[in-house]
């Protein structure tokens, strides 16, 4: 049940990324779930997932562009935040 969640886990992964290094991650899998744990091999495959969206797909440029078009609205904008306020105004 385990091996089968994350073959569904890694299919989720692109597809060029999934030709390269599936078997691998999936004999990795096997060869470490005793040692290692799945909770571990599941949480690496998570991180690798992330990964491979934002770096090949180009997500990532994205995403920095969001950050750094909110850094100068909370520095512009910064003493409306409400964490700047006393309490009691």
């Amino acid at each position: 049940m385990t091996r089968l969640l994350y073959r569904c886990l890694l299919r989720l992964h692109p597809p060029a990324f999934r030709r390269q290094f599936e078997e691998e991650m999936l004999w990795i899998f096997d060869e470490a779930l005793d040692t290692c744990g799945a909770a571990s091999l599941f949480s690496d495959a998570s991180v690798s997932l992330v990964r491979q969206w934002l770096l090949r797909s180009g997500l990532w440029m994205w995403v920095v562009a969001g950050i750094a078009g909110i850094i100068p609205l909370i520095i512009a904008f910064g003493s409306f935040l409400p964490w700047d306020r006393p309490m009691g105004r």
